[in-house]
């Protein structure tokens, strides 16, 4: 890593071509200019590579670091990245938005605010964009009809509002990042990151928008417009992915158990119990786990999750 480069960018790269280049561009251009930026390519099929090498060439900050080897995931991509990554604050980055000139400035400016002795994680918000980077909405919260003013241990268990492609954290956070886990008892880096803040340290929220959040066929993860429509058609997909959640705080468990307080460790343990509960008990684990969510709907939502497993 170049001396000066307090900043590591991790990019996880999958069949990328159609916005590689003005993701990079958007990088090159940030008015922050000490960062290193660290790709892994998931063995695409396109020229992705070929356009991180191009780039690699032109620029000495950017680096592959990892092509011909198969994660089969963005989650197992990034979390491989971190295991490379050494700087005191780390970034990652989608490979299809186009980050504002000053997102790492803005995020530098208020990490560098926190307390360096704990785990920090900040994020923002992002503008939703479609395909040809048209706005669709200045803010994500608002397009998914999200609240961040929860951010707590509790609240992660069961939900997640921090958004990777957003977020930065420290050399504590990355520290604890890098601990041995099953990547596949996971839901996302960006998800386990939060577990890991919210409990030993803090989450920062800026209502800023510092990336246009392109939304296009093949997202991995996307924006997702909120109605009451769309939430009960799509609640077979939201209860699988809740399942997860229960699996994902297991291994929270089995990784931070000496770590955690009594509170802590009675919170993911009521949590964890849930899905074994009667249906009578469940309402009373939510709540002495904390992991109620913001808002009616919100919370009409993770009922109805919960009670039709």
């Amino acid at each position: 890593m170049p001396e000066n480069a307090k900043v590591q960018i991790l990019l996880a790269v999958y069949n990328g071509e159609s916005y590689l280049k003005e993701q990079l561009d958007s990088i090159i251009n940030q008015s922050y200019k000490e960062w290193e930026l660290l790709a892994s390519d998931d063995c695409s099929t396109d020229a992705s590579l070929d356009i991180l090498n191009e780039y690699a060439l032109k620029d000495p900050r950017i680096k592959v670091i990892s092509s011909n080897k198969k994660y089969g995931s963005a989650k197992t991509n990034f979390m491989n990245l971190f295991q490379n990554a050494n700087a005191k604050f780390v970034m990652t980055c989608d490979q299809d938005d186009v980050w504002d000139a000053n997102k790492i400035e803005v995020t530098l400016r208020c990490m560098n605010k926190q307390d360096q002795n704990i785990p920090i994680l900040v994020c923002t918000d992002l503008r939703v964009v479609d395909e040809d980077l048209h706005t669709l909405d200045n803010s994500f919260l608002a397009y998914s009809h999200m609240d961040a003013s929860k951010l707590t241990f509790g609240y992660f268990l069961s939900s997640s509002i921090v958004t990777g492609c957003t977020m930065m954290i420290n050399q504590r956070l990355l520290e604890m990042m890098q601990t041995e886990i099953d990547p596949n008892k996971i839901l996302m880096h960006d998800w386990w990151a939060s577990l890991i803040a919210s409990a030993f340290g803090a989450i920062i929220y800026l209502h800023q928008p510092t990336i246009s959040y392109r939304q296009h066929q093949n997202n991995s993860v996307g924006a997702e417009k909120f109605s009451i429509a769309r939430a009960i058609a799509s609640l077979d997909a939201k209860k699988a992915v809740h399942q997860k959640t229960y699996q994902q705080a297991t291994e929270f468990l089995k990784v931070f158990k000496e770590d955690l307080s009594t509170e802590q460790l009675e919170q993911i343990k009521s949590y964890i119990a849930i899905p074994s509960s009667s249906k009578l008990t469940r309402i009373g684990l939510i709540t002495k786990s904390e992991s109620w969510r913001k808002g009616a709907l919100r919370n009409l939502g993770l009922l109805a999750t919960v009670m039709l497993q």
